[in-house]
């Protein structure tokens, strides 16, 4: 008989509460909602700011690389659209205020300087702000649909690629 008690006490010990993972069934609406419109405008923001940047650019790799940027900018678009559709939600979009100083914000930089470096600095301090906007995203919320969260995954690797390629143009 004290077998069988000691079999159950490590029995009880070793059986731990297991969460169930997150699916689109269990998700949190609200926060997955949010974290799309969030990715939304990190996305539409920084797909802004180089298009906005390209007409000042003149070194032809510069140029390439920045068009591939905005594809890929594109391509993240495209994907939380339909994303956004499955989900049967509209992200709120940035606002225009903060799109429009953005952009004064770069034309104005660019006039005084446009050399690559200086090209190159302005595309690292935007990465940067979205970067941190990324790993803000991800650390709070867990507890979202798995594709955002994917996407968020995704959209923060690409972002982290595009500083290691700007640190190499200063």
């Amino acid at each position: 008989m004290k077998t069988t008690m000691s079999n159950s006490k490590k029995q009880s010990k070793t059986t731990e509460t297991v969460t169930a993972p997150i699916t689109e069934n269990n998700c949190n609406v609200e926060k997955t909602k949010q974290v799309m419109s969030d990715l939304y405008k990190n996305v539409t923001m920084a797909q802004n700011c180089v298009k906005t940047l390209l007409p000042y650019v003149d070194n032809q790799t510069t140029t390439k690389t920045l068009h591939k940027q905005v594809e890929q900018y594109d391509h993240y678009v495209e994907k939380l659209d339909a994303l956004c559709e499955t989900l049967n939600f509209d992200p709120t979009p940035a606002p225009k205020a903060l799109i429009t100083m953005a952009n004064m914000g770069i034309k104005a930089k660019m006039l005084a300087d446009k050399s690559i470096s200086h090209v190159a600095k302005i595309m690292l301090q935007g990465t940067l702000n979205g970067i941190i906007d990324l790993y803000r995203l991800i650390k709070e919320n867990d507890d979202i649909h798995p594709e955002v969260h994917l996407m968020e995954k995704q959209i923060l690797r690409y972002e982290e690629g595009c500083f290691e390629e700007m640190k190499g143009m200063l």
